[in-house]
């Protein structure tokens, strides 16, 4: 440990995806961490931190710590188990982040999932939040260090607060609205997101990170650490509780449920069909031998969905390479460029027009941003008001 002097800030490195076919491997390693000692240690001190959204407290239990990380460990090695395997391609990505800055109208529902089960990895961050040392109470002479953690990875499953010990554990929930006790008898789906795990390995193993606001570290040491955990690390979790709705674009929603509110439009994109349709997917196969191991670890099948847009609804590489030379090193990428006009939701889109009013369905849909004039030129936004004719005008 060393004293925190002034310390220059450590190079920062974007997120680099895996290629889709190494999804099985990744999510192998991923389970089988959930149960070792070491996973499960290092859980329960993420309980006693505080760093946890989601914490079930069993009455009765010597260590509540220990006990709640045995049912988070547990239940994540299921979800991943039973997962259908996803990759999102940057167009799809960049795609959720723009159209999920608004936040869903309707009543969460089980039914925009994918897959009961699933696990999907992004090609860019769909979000990121800043580990910083020092603060306001810190003397000036102190560094103030910022390292963007990417979130790149999402599990989830249905889930109720009953299916431990016959409802016996009471679920404690951080959320928007503050700490609140999830009812018995909900119902909902738990999303878990996950972080790129070795993002010190490209430092100088003898710089100093600060921990704290008077303490540091070498970054070897904390590599080292990372290197004992999955590539993809368990970063924070939040669960989406159905018949509830997201708070509204002016309500601050923390940062699991900005995540949520991308993940859930991500799955609304996937859901339209139709002339309304944003998303393809191609499955990439698991090998003969992949297949085998992975019925041999009681995981579910290994083939990899990778969901890329439409070709009607691609931007352009020009539009792209934009945005990208735009885009911060492990945040959420611009897209400025490949939606002049951004996705807008209709709230209340009927899905068969010749059976309206009574025989038909309505739901939300994201619609396709448009505006008029040539193909390819720049949007010339409206200034001042817009009048409205009853009728043209005489000319003077």
């Amino acid at each position: 440990m060393h004293t925190l002097g002034s310390l220059p800030s450590p190079v920062v490195h974007t997120w680099t995806p895996p290629e889709p076919k190494r999804l099985p491997e990744l999510r192998q390693a991923m389970e089988e961490h959930q149960r070792t000692r070491f996973g499960l240690l290092n859980m329960a001190e993420s309980l006693r931190r505080g760093s946890s959204s989601l914490y079930p407290y069993l009455p009765g239990a010597p260590d509540p710590h220990s006990a709640a990380s045995l049912v988070l460990c547990g239940q994540e090695s299921q979800r991943l188990r039973d997962a259908r395997l996803y990759f999102a391609d940057g167009d799809m990505t960049g795609l959720a982040v723009a159209a999920g800055r608004t936040a869903p109208t309707e009543e969460i529902t089980t039914d925009r999932l994918p897959s009961p089960s699933g696990l999907m990895v992004f090609a860019d961050p769909i979000g990121s939040y800043d580990r910083k040392a020092g603060g306001p109470d810190a003397p000036e002479h102190l560094c103030e260090m910022s390292v963007p953690t990417p979130i790149v990875g999402v599990s989830w499953s249905l889930w109720s607060p009953d299916q431990v010990l016959g409802g016996a554990a009471r679920w404690f929930a951080n959320t928007v609205h503050g700490r609140r006790l999830i009812e018995p008898g909900r119902q909902g789906i738990w999303l878990t997101f996950y972080t790129a795990g070795r993002i010190y390995d490209t430092l100088d193993p003898d710089a100093l990170l600060p921990l704290d606001e008077h303490s540091a570290v070498r970054a070897g040491a904390i590599a080292e650490f990372y290197r004992r955990q999955p590539e993809l690390m368990w970063d924070n979790e939040t669960v989406l509780l159905k018949g509830d709705r997201f708070p509204d674009s002016s309500t601050p929603l923390g940062t699991t449920g900005a995540w949520a509110q991308i993940v859930y439009t991500a799955w609304q994109l996937m859901a339209q069909e139709g002339k309304h349709a944003w998303t393809e997917k191609e499955v990439v196969h698991r090998d003969r031998a992949g297949r085998k191991r992975d019925r041999r670890e009681g995981l579910s099948e290994g083939d990899v969905n990778v969901v890329r847009l439409l070709p009607r609804h691609r931007p352009s590489p020009d539009a792209v390479q934009k945005d990208q030379q735009a885009s911060e090193p492990r945040r959420a990428p611009s897209t400025a460029f490949r939606w002049e006009v951004a996705p807008y939701r209709s709230p209340n889109r009927c899905l068969n027009t010749r059976a309206h009013p009574d025989g038909c369905a309505h739901a939300e849909r994201i619609i396709a941003g448009h505006h008029n004039g040539p193909k390819g030129m720049p949007v010339r936004p409206a200034k001042g008001p817009v009048h409205v004719w009853g009728k043209i005008p005489n000319p003077r």
